[in-house]
């Protein structure tokens, strides 16, 4: 009698385990219910563009087109795509679009399935999510996004939102500040509202584009309050008409700067005003900043054009092993415009532009690595189209995925053959 109420006892429990754990699974599938697999070894997404604005497109190896479907019959006859990203393992694809409202929103794409579905809550628009750091499991559900000059993180299984930039907890800066907010507070100085932000090696370090009425300006945001308990205080890395910023798999930041200004126009350091009239340490240039334990940055040259220089840098990538650089090269117009000539690839270290390959000359732009680091996808203007095209990264066995029309943002997948 005994060993038989055990045994009822014993079943009894694992019911209970089973249906926990068949209802911990079924509340999965109901926030996320999209948990299948894509193989996406070799495919480049882009946006098509039009008078109508961009739509994502997607091209597997042979150049084979992929739509996404249209919205349904009783949704918006007219729609835009504004950007596409991939996930952290190149599974899914996301779109911030106007699928189904006036506002830019955050969609998933299931490619196999053709299934698209919103992820995000709110009206606000919202721009396509960035994924990492790579090594971070959040990262397969946790994005940051631009929305409304605010950087935010978004949790694509439900679609809720946690700001980063400006940090939340204000009250304590605010208050030194005579109750100003946070953006004026710790940002004033450097733009009123953020481009793009990427977390740097681990999720206390952001480094963030911000846009100002001279530029652009790359700061760097140790996140936390330090031991007075005061907001830590963002710094100023590199400023001027046009900054770009990516980060290394590594922890490491790469920034470009094209037609180089100061922090501070109102007290340019000495050295830098001859006959009344004000130089710069450089024109253009590439950088390689480290984060120190300090989480002081360390920002080394890995090539510098000198003031006056007509050569300036355009777009650029980092390999996904962090060790090479792809970058276009052109002429600068002096005010942030900027003619593309070429494309090379350096090594991602302090001085790599000493040694670098070109890959293909022409009007290219937008470059991106494959993610074992061989090939290289980017866009190149031949009289009035903008196709995409693939190239080895030693400049051999170029091939056109797309032909005739505008396209933008291509990007390889992130996924790796098993």
């Amino acid at each position: 009698m005994k060993k038989a109420t055990q045994i009822r006892f014993l079943i009894g429990f694992l019911l209970i385990v089973g249906l926990l754990y068949g209802y911990k699974v079924l509340k999965n599938v109901t926030d996320d219910p999209d948990p299948g697999d894509f193989n996406s070894v070799g495919y480049v997404t882009a946006l098509e563009m039009s008078k109508q604005g961009g739509r994502v497109v997607l091209f597997d190896e042979n150049g084979k087109r992929i739509e996404p479907n249209k919205p349904p019959k009783d949704g918006k006859s007219q729609w835009e795509d504004r950007e596409v990203s991939w996930s952290v393992d190149g599974q899914r694809l996301f779109m911030s679009s106007t699928r189904e409202s006036d506002s830019f929103l955050v969609y998933r794409w299931n490619p196999d399935r053709q299934d698209i579905s919103k992820r995000a809550i709110g009206s606000r628009s919202q721009s396509a999510p960035w994924f990492g750091p790579v090594d971070d499991p959040s990262a397969k559900i946790l994005g940051l996004i631009q929305s409304g000059g605010q950087i935010l993180e978004i949790n694509i299984k439900d679609g809720t939102t946690k700001q980063i930039l400006p940090p939340a907890i204000d009250e304590t800066a605010a208050a030194e500040e005579g109750r100003r907010g946070t953006m004026e507070v710790l940002y004033g100085k450097f733009g009123d509202s953020f481009v793009k932000a990427r977390y740097v090696g681990k999720k206390s370090q952001v480094a963030a584009v911000m846009l100002n009425d001279e530029g652009q300006t790359v700061i760097l945001h140790i996140l936390g309050l330090d031991e007075q308990g005061q907001l830590k205080r963002p710094m100023e890395i590199f400023r001027g008409k046009k900054v770009g910023m990516d980060v290394s798999s590594d922890g490491r930041v790469a920034i470009m700067v094209r037609n180089m200004a100061f922090p501070d126009q109102a007290n340019i350091p000495k050295e830098f005003i001859k006959d009344g009239k004000v130089t710069k340490p450089f024109e253009s240039a590439l950088f390689v900043v480290s984060i120190g334990e300090d989480g002081v940055p360390k920002a080394d040259p890995i090539a510098v054009l000198p003031f006056g220089s007509e050569e300036a840098f355009g777009d650029f990538s980092i390999s996904p092993d962090g060790s090479k650089f792809a970058v276009v090269v052109g002429l600068s117009d002096g005010m942030g415009g900027f003619t593309p000539s070429g494309l090379m690839v350096m090594p991602f270290q302090p001085n790599g532009g000493s040694t670098p390959t070109p890959v293909i000359g022409g009007q290219v732009s937008s470059p991106s690595w494959s993610p074992d680091g061989s090939k290289l996808t980017y866009l190149k203007t031949e009289g009035s189209e903008t196709n995409v095209f693939v190239i080895n990264v030693d400049g051999s066995g170029e091939r056109k995925l797309t032909s005739g029309g505008t396209y933008a943002m291509p990007q390889f997948s992130p996924q790796l053959a098993k």
